[in-house]
């Protein structure tokens, strides 16, 4: 790595014990970006939980005494998630992250690696620019607003909705590859990385992964995050053979009403240009909050 950090700066591999000053310092950057925290201490967990992570070498933590001040994490081998406190912009920090996430990359074989950046951010897209990376993907985060109770959930005939289960992992995984293993530079999960994603992350209960089942065969689903304003659509998915028959309709109401019935005027979901999905969610109500281009350089 040719950049330095500046002078006073330390850097080290993150501990179990940084994880709360670290979502915190996230938090301050998404409040300073976006106007709300997005981050909670079971993203953190359930990222760094998944195959293959190494908690001594795939994140690292920029600190100025003990306090964090900037962070950065390589996942599923390819995908960087970087932070600057606003209070740090402008140091170099974010080359020095860039850098340590395109060394570890390459140190594991990697042969590209990239990062969503908020559209807003046109600094730090300009910085992804002039290193050689190019634009992939666009990603967006929508908005269902509800004021008033949402429509009651209606499924084909032969169509039913039920809570999760033990002993639905497999098949259940199986569903959400066959949605989503189309997608360039997508790498398949694994079993391990899908466990840690939803049903082994903090605070998980069995009704926030609603499956619909079709002759006792799962066929889409949607796990969902209480992020304590809303209800957040973390994964959603129609099985291929199922599709264009309202599931998904019917599977967005069941969520909708659920946020609604915890008292949130809205519920929140995140999609990109790979899936085709936008129009879907636009159809029901949706829109568009904000907007993420990711960013990517070749390794090889």
């Amino acid at each position: 790595m040719d950049a330095s950090l500046p002078y006073g700066l330390t850097a080290r591999p993150l501990a179990a014990d940084d994880v709360d000053a670290v979502v915190a310092m996230i938090n301050a950057c998404e409040m300073h970006d976006s106007g709300r925290p997005m981050w909670e201490r079971a993203d953190l967990i359930s990222d760094s939980s998944t195959d293959g992570f190494d908690r001594e070498r795939d994140w690292i933590g920029v600190f100025d005494d003990d306090r964090p001040v900037a962070w950065a994490m390589l996942v599923h081998r390819r995908s960087g998630w970087a932070d600057v406190h606003p209070a740090e912009r402008g140091r170099g920090i974010g080359v020095w992250l860039r850098a340590w996430l395109e060394s570890r990359a390459r140190e594991i074989g990697s042969d590209f690696v990239g990062q969503g950046v908020d559209d807003r951010l046109t600094g730090v897209a300009a910085m992804f620019r002039c290193a050689g990376y190019t634009p992939k993907h666009t990603s967006w985060v929508l908005r269902m607003a509800h004021p008033s109770p949402p429509p009651e959930p209606d499924f084909p005939e032969g169509v039913t909705v039920r809570a999760y289960r033990p002993g639905d992992e497999d098949e259940t995984l199986r569903m959400f590859e066959d949605a989503f293993s189309g997608f360039e530079g997508r790498l398949p999960s694994t079993l391990a990385t899908w466990r840690a994603m939803t049903i082994e992350r903090e605070g998980f209960a069995l009704e926030d992964l609603v499956l619909a089942v079709h002759d006792d065969e799962i066929v889409g689903g949607a796990f969902l995050i209480d992020a304590g304003d809303a209800i957040w659509i973390d994964k959603f998915a129609v099985r291929a053979d199922h599709r264009h028959r309202g599931i998904a309709r019917g599977l967005l109401h069941v969520t909708f009403r659920r946020s609604f019935e915890r008292g949130y005027d809205h519920t929140s979901l995140s999609t990109d240009s790979r899936t085709g999905a936008l129009s879907l969610y636009e159809r029901v109500g949706m829109r568009i909050v904000e907007s993420f281009t990711s960013w990517a350089i070749d390794l090889s």
